[in-house]
Parts: structure tokens; sequence; C-alpha cells
């Protein structure tokens, strides 16, 4: 019994197989397999063809591809070409302007692939060079027809680059003239007027031209009557009825599922306003899923195997799929908004308000079905212009008084709380009043399908914006509550090694670009039109990340909002790479070398000043920015050099010299313009040097270069330190210099490795100078440790009654 369904089964799984393998492999597998078949035990097996290195160019872009693709492109102008009803002119252009826009995609995507082609196949040419002229000696015959064959095959290459070239113009104009076209036609419709439904002209007309309209109405309705008696007969019953019994459970799940989901929401996250957000968050997406699985669950019970089912019920159908998400979305708004529990709603409200506007997304639900079902009206039933006309005023009058209702219940809301803040509910309240007044005015004066577009672009924005809300509410809620350092996520982010700093950044950081994006969608949406089309949507939202891409060159500067992501994550990229390898050079490769630290800071800022050079690099390639857009640039800067920027190349010239001969390192003692003191940082533009008095000088570069420097450190070792006192004669000098070194030796910071010495350097005036050296201990300021020096030996000379005259001079520190 087991080995039947495998039996017919294995051919199905081995065609999937071999579909799936790469068509050179399966061409190759086949011509190995006839050549065994062919071949006999006796015969040695031939030699397998060599796999070549390069893909077949005909594999990637085929000339049965290339057909297609111009054939498509033709198609497309001549079918934009032909003239169509009124009512249909929008939906053809619609689906033409879809065509034509995967046709470009299409012509990019091969361009794309098969433009390294080319330059692979003239790196070969260049290998095997040029071919000998007539007085050289003639090179191998294999050589000739491998440059025979390579030259072949670019010119190939050559000729399928222009031919999707072509076609990749002729698409984008194509997109052009079709998006023009079309926003012309919906320019045209929107200021088309009828006559007023309140007259009498408007009715003789229709009466007129009722007949056909109702022959098609008829015949529509016996299509869907057949369609359902055929659905519930027989065998096909039992289906129908099990479709619409999952359907059925699906939504009775999706209703009980509330109280579930907010058990779990109380369980995992922290009180406060994030529960009821992320709630109705969920919920709303297990609302979206389940009616439309279970509409498109029915109807497939209905649909399957039906033959009475013709085009125009099956297309009505998918309109209305589309509307059914957007239907549970504003059910579950409903439910979970104005929910009976207080803590459970997002927008804090009175329950009277909330148990008034409890039917207002039932209606709003219903209202998106009928919409659905007036779509199919307006594009494919084939009535005449005024019944269509009349059924989008109906609807427009239907809708409009909700926007009259719900602003009355808010103004009832905020009479009753007159000490509530001051909100942007009364503007809210009078631009749905304002809209609802227009679109009254505007059916009853003639202008139908601007009233219509203007209540159904209402419609799909209040819908899509609560939903962009109620994430942007969730991810900002998630970012100040669950994901900072001191919540219960960024508390486990912070014990695996991350810094608490950078987890708070995070999260303030990641819900500010996800509202971005949101804004970003909102903008698509906004000005996709009035159908909502997830696919218009969808492109609408690539053309503002990247711009219209057939526009640009490769040479031109372009701005795209990828592009402007791109350079603000450059920076924050690259400085934390660059962090990262200056703590690589810190900690594990400077302490192997035998460097000074003057080096190492030499080191350092090289590295640092070309790797923020190559993200300039970067961030200018990602805006289209090459040398040769840029030579006006490198034209200004060179008059601005040679007139006002003289200093600060020069300065910056002077700091590249600093760093590369280093006569002056970090950490040594100058003297320079007047000023003594210590180098603490060496710049591409500027030195600073750290005073006595702790203030800090920065000077130029190109002072250090120009003007006389002393460089103290260069004269004794560094860390060390020189004493001088002044005794008279009567002193016993052989005891005061002793004590002078034993006080110095004795000294807590001083380096016991270099021992102290003492030396005479001058009689004279009845008195001797003494002159001590030390070092201090390394990583130390040299000059608090010969402080230290200083207190300890006068402490030890007057222990031992030594006179001390007053001094002429004490030797400042010198390192």
């Amino acid at each position: 019994m087991t080995s039947k369904p495998f039996r017919v089964l294995f051919p199905v799984l081995a065609i999937l197989f071999m579909g799936l393998m790469p068509p050179s492999l399966t061409v190759q597998h086949a011509a190995q397999a006839a050549e065994t078949a062919d071949s006999t035990p006796a015969t040695a097996p031939s030699k397998q063809p060599a796999t070549p290195l390069i893909s077949d160019i005909s594999v990637v872009a085929s000339d049965a591809t290339l057909d297609q693709m111009g054939s498509e492109i033709r198609s497309i102008y001549q079918d934009s070409l032909k003239n169509y009803s009124k009512s249909e002119n929008a939906a053809v252009f619609a689906s033409l302007l879809k065509r034509a826009t995967v046709a470009s995609t299409r012509a990019d995507a091969l361009l794309a692939k098969i433009k390294p082609y080319e330059s692979v196949y003239q790196s070969f040419l260049d290998i095997l060079g040029k071919p000998p002229g007539k007085d050289e000696a003639p090179e191998a015959a294999s050589m000739t027809e491998q440059r025979k064959a390579l030259t072949a095959k670019q010119r190939d290459i050559s000729g399928r680059i222009t031919r999707l070239k072509l076609y990749q113009l002729e698409a984008q104009q194509l997109v052009d003239e079709l998006r023009q076209h079309g926003t012309a036609i919906q320019q045209a419709t929107l200021t088309q007027r009828f006559p007023s439904p309140i007259g009498v002209n408007f009715w003789t007309q229709l009466v007129a031209s009722s007949g056909d309209d109702a022959n098609r109405v008829s015949a529509f309705a016996q299509e869907t009557g057949s369609v359902l008696l055929e659905a519930f007969k027989g065998r096909h019953a039992l289906l129908t009825l099990g479709c619409m019994a999952v359907s059925g459970l699906l939504l009775a799940l999706y209703f009980f599922c509330h109280n579930i989901v907010r058990l779990l929401v109380a369980r995992f996250l922290p009180t406060g306003r994030i529960r009821p957000i992320a709630a109705t968050v969920i919920c709303a997406i297990i609302s979206i899923l389940a009616w439309a699985f279970a509409f498109r669950i029915t109807w497939a019970g209905i649909a399957f195997n039906n033959p009475a089912l013709g085009e125009d019920l099956d297309t009505l159908a998918d309109m209305v799929a589309a509307q059914v998400p957007l239907c549970g979305f504003v059910i579950e708004l409903g439910i979970s908004l104005l929910s009976r529990k207080p803590e459970w709603r997002v927008f804090p409200m009175p329950d009277k308000i909330a148990r008034n506007l409890r039917l207002f997304p039932i209606w709003f639900a219903v209202a998106l079905i009928i919409r659905g079902v007036l779509r199919y009206v307006d594009t494919k039933s084939g009535l005449s212009i005024l019944p269509i006309q009349l059924m989008d005023g109906l609807y427009t009058l239907a809708v409009s008084p909700l926007l009259f209702a719900i602003p009355r219940q808010l103004r009832l809301s905020a009479e009753e709380n007159d000490d509530a803040q001051p909100t942007v509910a009364p503007f809210l309240r009078t631009v749905a009043m304002a809209i609802s007044i227009v679109c009254w005015l505007a059916v009853l004066s003639g202008y139908i399908p601007l009233a219509y577009t203007i209540i159904s672009w209402v419609s799909v924005m209040a819908v899509s914006m609560t939903g962009l809300l109620l994430i942007s509410l969730l991810a900002t809620a998630l970012g100040s509550s669950v994901f900072p350092s001191h919540g219960p996520i960024g508390q486990h982010l912070v014990q695996l090694g991350l810094a608490a700093r950078l987890v708070d950044q995070a999260s303030v950081v990641i819900p500010g670009l996800i509202s971005v994006f949101l804004l970003v969608v909102a903008f698509s949406v906004a000005t996709a039109g009035a159908d909502f089309d997830p696919a218009q949507v969808g492109n609408r939202i690539l053309y503002v990340f990247r711009g219209q891409s057939g526009a640009s060159t490769e040479d031109s500067f372009h701005i795209s909002l990828d592009a402007i992501l791109l350079c603000a994550l450059l920076p924050i990229i690259g400085y934390y790479a660059i962090r990262i390898l200056k703590n690589w050079f810190r900690q594990r490769f400077f302490p192997t070398t035998r460097l000074d630290i003057g080096v190492q800071a030499s080191i350092m800022n090289i590295v640092s000043y070309s790797a923020w050079i190559l993200i300039g690099l970067s961030m200018a390639s990602a805006l289209g920015v090459t040398m040769k857009s840029m030579t006006w640039v490198v034209s200004a800067l060179s008059v601005g050099i040679g007139f006002g920027l003289q200093s600060i190349v020069q300065n910056f010239v002077s700091g590249i010299i600093l760093m590369a001969e280093r006569p002056v390192s970090i950490g040594d003692v100058v003297d320079i313009a007047g000023a003594h003191g210590e180098v603490a940082r060496i710049s591409v533009r500027s030195t600073n040097i750290k005073l006595a008095d702790g203030s800090t000088m920065i000077v130029p570069n190109s002072q250090f270069i120009t003007s006389a420097v002393r460089n103290a450190t260069r004269a004794e070792k560094p860390g060390v330190f020189t004493i001088v006192l002044q005794l008279p004669f009567t002193s016993d000098l052989h005891k005061a210099m002793d004590v002078m070194v034993a006080s110095m030796a004795a000294t807590k910071n001083v380096d016991p490795k270099l021992t102290p010495t003492v030396s005479i350097t001058s009689v004279a005036d009845g008195s001797a100078l003494l002159t001590g050296t030390a070092r201090a201990r390394t990583g130390l300021d040299t000059a608090s440790v010969r402080s230290e020096a200083l207190y300890d030996m006068w402490q030890a000379f007057q222990e031992n009654n030594i006179p001390i005259s007053v001094p002429n001079m004490l030797a400042p520190p010198q390192a």
C-alpha cells in the first residue's frame, strides 16, 4: 500500500529536482549519461570536458529573454495607444504602469548581471596581448583560436548590453509617459462634472440608459446565483460548509484570543502604557490574518471546481478580498481602543464616550466592504457612467455622516472634561466636518468623482495612519521601558558585555529610525492614491528610498533616502571601527614594540586621519560624487587656497611633517613663543601644550616648523629632575651632600633604579651651589615628584641643622 504512492510521487520529485538544477549542470549530466550509454566496457573512458570558469552569457541573458523583454515593451506601448472608456482608463493605465515598471526593473537587473562579464573577457584579452605584427614571429595556433573565441564572446556581450540599455531606456520612457498620462487622467476625472443628482436631467439620462445596465446586473445576479447553487449542491456542499466552518473557527479563535494575549502581555511586559499598546498591536495582526484567511478559505470552498464561476465574479471576490484585512483591522481597533476595560485602552477616554463610539468601527468596516464592491463597479462591471456615479454618490453620502458623528461625540467628551489639557481634538473635529461638508456639496453639485475620491482617500489614510501610529507608539514604548539599560531586556544586554550607555543610545535611536521609516510609509500611502494598492505603495517606498533611478547616470550626483541613511551610518560605524583599531594598537601591538610614546601617538593619528578620509570618500561615493564631478570643487579650492586658505593648508602640512619627522613628541617639555610646558596632543592643525598652571596653550603647527623651538626633554632622559641649593661656606658640604642624596633616595616616588647624585656646580659670593639629580617613577608627573623631594630635603636639613642661604635661583624642572 505504501509503495504505490511512492511510485507515483518519485517521478514528480525527480522532475522537480532536475528542474531546480542549473541548466549547464543538467546538460552536462545528460551528455555524460549519453556518452556512458554509447560506450562499451572494453572502451577506455573518454576524458571529461573541463567545466568552464565563466558561465555562458546566454544562460544569464539569453536571446529568448531579450526577445521576450522587447516584445513586452512593444506590447505595453501598443496597449497604451488604444482607446478605453472613461471607467477603464485609470485601471488600464495603472496596470500598464505596473508592467512597464517591472520591465524597467528587470532590464536594470540583467544589465547589472552581465556588465562584469565584459571586463572579465577584456582582462583575458589583455593577458593574451595584441596579435603579432607582419614582421614579428607568428604565435601559436591555440593562442590565435583563444583570441578569436574571446573576441567573439566580448562582441556578443557588448551587443547584449547595447540591447539591454535600449530596453532600459524605452521602459523608463514608458514609465514616465504612463505616469504623466495617469496623472492627467486622474486630474481630468476629479474635475469632471456630471448632472446634479437633485436635478431632473440626471434621472432622465439614468432612465434612458437603464436597459443595458439592467441586463448586465441581471446577468451578474444569475451568475452569482448559479455559483452559490453549485457550491451547495451534492458533495460540493460538504466542501463549502467545511470551509465555512474552518473560517468560523478562525474568527471564533480570534475573538477569544484577547484575554490570552492580555495575560501574556501582563506576564512579560512591565506595567504602564506599553501593555495596552502591545496587546492592541498583537491582536490587530491576529485580526488581519484571521479575517483574510477566513474570507479566502470560504471563497476557495465556493470557487473550487465550480463550473458556473465566471471572470466577473472572481474579479469581484479579489477586490473584496483586498478590503477584508482592512475590515478586520478596523474591527480590532474598535475592540481595543474602545475596550470595556479602561486599563487596556491605548488612549484614555471616559466610559461614556467609549460606549457611544463602539458601533462606529463596525459601520466603517461595512463601508470598506462596500468600497471593495464599488471598485469592481467602477472598473470591471461594464455599467454606464451614470449608474456608477449614482452608486459612488450614495456611498459618499452614507459615509460622510460618520465624519459628522465622531466629532460630535468628541465634542461632548470635551464639554464633560473642562479641566482637561488642550489637545488637537478641536482641530481634527474642524477638519473632519469641513471634509464631510465639502463631500456633500460636491455630490449635490455634480462633482461626484471628486467627492468619492476624497472620502476614499480619507478612509484609507485613517486606517493607515492609525496602524502606523500604533507601531510607532509600540516602538517608543519598548525603547523607553524594555530595552534601556534599566529595563528587563536591557539588563540582559548589559550582562552580555554591552556598555549601558550604548544600550540607552540604541533604545532611543532605533525607535527614532522606525518612526522615520513609518513617515516614509505614510507618505507613500498618501501619494499612492485612494485604492490602497500594496504593490503601488511598495513602489512609492522604493521611489522615496532610491530616487528616480532611470534619470541618473553613473557620474551624476543623486540624493535618495537610502544614500542619506548610508551617509549617516558610515560615520557612526567608522567611529566605532576606528576606536576598536586604536585599542588593538594600544593593547596588542604597541606593547610588543620598542616605540616610544611619541611614535605611537603619530601612528595613531595617521591611522585615524586615513580612516576618516576613507569614510569621507565612501560617503561621497554613496552620493554619486566622483572625481569627474568634483572638478569644479577642486578648481574652487585651488583658488581659495591661493587667496584665503594659505595658513590652514600651511598648518595642515606642518602637522604631517611633525608626525613624520617628530622633532617634538607627546610628553616633551618645550619652550615656544615665550611659553614653557609639556606637549599634550599633536593634531593635524595644531599642538596643545600643557602649562605649569594647568591651562592649555594651542599653538599652530606652522610655528614648530618656521620658528625656533627649545626641546628640553632632548637634553636629558625623560623623568629626570634637578634640585639646586645654595649653602654658605661655613656649612659642612660633605654632610650636606650626603643628606641630599639620602633624602632624594628616600622620597616615595623617586625611581630607585637610578641612584640620585649630588655635585658642587659653583662657588661664588661666599656660598656654594649643590645640584642634585634624580628620576621620577615611570608614568608620574616630574614636577610633583620634584616637589615631594624638595619637601623631604627641607625636613632633612632642618633635622641635621644644616643652614641654607637664600637662593638666587632654583632651577625649574626640565622634564
